[in-house]
């Protein structure tokens, strides 16, 4: 397995800039990209390649990621989800805009210490994380016993913003269940932080992280560690001594007895002497300097942060940006984000069936080029060379449409009447005739009765006959769905059980009345092969 470089992608992730690297792990700072530009940057932590065991060291971010992923605290680095691409495991947390408290330190020193009350607030913000963690408990409500191991400078994050949070749960422990991976006569945390137990190797609880907590509190206030030697081996001895530490107060002169009672109590060399919680420990602290930990108190720490790192935090944001740009220069031309072209796919017109009377911006979207031409990736698209032959194909594209309108169109005189159908959303379209072939004004359409025969003149000749026989043709009504003639009586039909209505006379150009020849607006279903 390799290392991990700048501009590799792991899962959704794309690694932008190293951050921090320990022996066993290295931080990246990455970013998630999505659609429509939308990217947030985030932690990523890797194995180095080499570090240790494969299989131990699988088991171990495992651990991390189940337990600290549980931990939901905003004194806490929120865990977000374990990864792996391509046998590289990733571990991806929440991106903290700020330094980790060694730093701050290191920065404070060359302008003396940090001031007392910044201190304690920071101190104070850590152990409300740490009983979070210490506090954790499962389904059914039984502590689960996390014991972090790892408590000091390195692992609580300063935002620019003044929260502290606590970080790193590699090495953590769950005492309830025996979950550490440590083999026997191995120590792990570091040595400058160690309880006097967790030297020895003795068991550890959560009073084992109050000690490391004792050693950063004594650190940011006096500016000296408690134990440190010239050597590890002198500082380890000083640990596990009976002899305690130095008294704050001997260092820095004024120091408040209050406060020096809560330092001194973390330190004890029995673990039974400390505190027993985090969260006591933060209530002495509260006695001792109430107005550093007030609710607002952490505006004085941002203020303080940006004055003693303004310059900082300018270099470490221009040198994110500048990753990014270049992450961006490394894509390949016409590269999008993921899902801004699916996207536009899911538009939809709207309820009416893309009749275009929906007035939706997505609806406008679709058919409307130059708003398609404002989305990123999309151009509007140029003048066509061809609109005027495109017209004329549009206008005999509307001529067919109109013929075939014209196929379910009720075709007659007003008043006609065919078999009824189920409501049509084109109107029925009448076709006025001529003055010359006008009718007769209409009358009912024929009921369940007997018909009572026309009444027509003698015919003496054959030519006669046939116009009297044109003339007991009624006017032909076309019916939708091309139904066949209906003859139509032009004498008296029963308007009622038991009355008759006398016909109107017949005008003298019965063929003319009777539609028997072609008028100009007449259509014949069987003109065009029968179609209906």
């Amino acid at each position: 397995m390799k290392d991990p470089i700048a501009g590799q992608t792991l899962g959704r992730y794309e690694l932008l800039v190293p951050i921090a690297k320990g022996g066993m792990a290295q931080v990246w700072a990455a970013r998630l990209r999505g659609t429509r530009g939308f990217q947030k940057i985030f932690a990523i932590k890797t194995i180095l390649a080499g570090a240790m065991d494969d299989t131990r060291m699988e088991r171990m971010f495992l651990q991390e990621a189940t337990l600290a992923s549980q931990i939901h605290h905003p004194n806490v680095v929120t865990t977000i989800e374990l990864g792996e691409d391509e046998g590289i495991l990733y571990l991806v947390m929440e991106w903290v805009d700020g330094e980790s408290l060694k730093f701050i330190m290191t920065r404070a020193a060359q302008r003396g210490n940090l001031p007392l009350p910044i201190a304690v607030n920071l101190i104070g913000q850590a152990c409300k994380g740490l009983h979070a963690a210490h506090d954790l408990r499962d389904e059914s409500g039984t502590p689960i016993g996390v014991v972090h191991r790892d408590v000091s400078a390195q692992n609580v994050l300063v935002t620019y913003s003044g929260s502290a949070k606590l970080v790193d749960f590699g090495i953590a422990k769950a005492t309830a269940n025996a979950a550490g991976v440590t083999q026997a006569g191995e120590i792990k945390g570091k040595f400058a932080y160690m309880a006097p137990e967790q030297v020895t190797g003795d068991i550890v609880d959560r009073r084992t992280d109050i000690f490391g907590m004792g050693v950063i509190l004594y650190l940011l206030t006096t500016g000296r560690h408690p134990f440190k030697g010239v050597q590890t081996a002198e500082t380890l001895q000083n640990i596990c001594s009976k002899r305690p530490p130095r008294s704050p107060s001997a260092i820095i002169p004024g120091y408040p007895p209050e406060l020096e009672a809560v330092v001194l109590k973390a330190l004890a060399k029995d673990p039974n002497d400390r505190w027993p919680t985090a969260n006591d420990m933060l209530s002495g602290l509260e006695r001792s300097m109430p107005q550093s930990l007030d609710g607002s108190f952490e505006v004085q720490v941002a203020d303080y942060m940006n004055e003693l790192l303004g310059d900082r935090v300018r270099e470490r944001r221009m040198q994110l940006r500048v990753a990014q740009e270049q992450a961006d220069r490394a894509r390949p031309e016409g590269m999008s984000s993921p899902g801004s072209y699916g996207s536009l796919r899911a538009l939809t017109v709207g309820a009416d069936g893309g009749t275009g009377t929906h007035s939706s911006s997505a609806a406008r979207m679709l058919i409307d080029p130059q708003l398609m031409g404002s989305l990123p990736g999309f151009a509007a698209p140029p003048p066509s060379r061809w609109k005027r032959p495109a017209s004329l194909a549009g206008v005999a594209i509307g001529a067919v449409a109109l013929f075939a309108l014209g196929q379910s169109v009720h075709w007659g005189p007003p008043g006609a009447t065919g078999h009824a159908t189920a409501p049509s959303p084109a109107p029925a379209v009448t076709v006025a005739l001529p003055a010359e072939a006008a009718v007769a004004p209409p009358v009912a359409a024929p009921v369940a009765t007997p018909a009572v025969a026309n009444v027509a003149s003698p015919a003496d000749t054959a030519e006669e006959r046939r116009d009297a026989a044109s003339s007991r043709r009624g006017p032909v009504v076309v019916r939708k769905g091309g139904t066949a003639p209906t003859p139509r009586p032009n004498g008296p039909t029963s308007q009622s059980a038991g009355s008759a209505a006398p016909s109107a006379p017949a005008p003298e150009n019965n063929r003319t009345q009777n539609h028997d020849v072609t008028a100009p607006n007449a259509w014949d279903p069987g003109s065009f092969g029968g179609r209906r």
